[in-house]
């Protein structure tokens, strides 16, 4: 099956919650390893942001990336065995999602893609630790998974930047 299929698949069966713009909470989610916190907590905030492009981006392959990027960040968290927003988002990320809120038009576009392409250079090293790792076999498979996911993710970023 093909990975664009998949993700739009991902789209229509993921229910998102976010948190509230700017929320930093970094509560450990209910039965969840502290292993998973670090993925968990860098897909809160790489959905906050993403919910923030929806609505601010004015480039359209932008505004298609954070939507994809918000479903597929919801079928990890559950795979990881909590909910989208859970974990919450560290200080120094919610101090970039207040950046991030403050730009518009094209600087935001901009601030969007590149803070993407450094939180999925995060996210790589992380689901790969984890993928070797972790004990959870579920969140494990996302992870694997993941990382090619995550590579891609980094290669259409650059592609899109390069269109910015």
């Amino acid at each position: 099956m093909n990975r664009r299929h998949v993700m739009t698949s991902l789209v229509g069966a993921a229910a998102v919650s976010v948190l509230p713009l700017g929320a930093a909470a970094v509560a450990q989610p209910a039965g969840v390893e502290a292993a998973k916190l670090p993925a968990l907590q860098g897909g809160d905030f790489s959905t906050a942001t993403s919910e923030l492009a929806r609505r601010k981006a004015t480039n359209a392959a932008v505004k298609e990336f954070a939507r994809l990027e918000i479903a597929e960040q919801a079928a990890v968290a559950k795979a990881f065995g909590s909910e989208p927003g859970a974990a919450g988002i560290p200080q120094p990320k919610a101090a970039m999602l207040e950046k991030l809120q403050a730009a518009d038009g094209a600087t935001f576009d901009m601030m969007y893609v590149d803070g993407q392409i450094a939180e999925h250079r995060e996210l790589l090293k992380i689901h790969q630790r984890y993928a070797r790792s972790g004990q959870d076999p579920m969140a494990r498979g996302a992870s694997l998974v993941g990382v090619t996911g995550i590579e891609t993710h980094l290669f259409l970023l650059q592609n899109i930047k390069r269109q910015l």
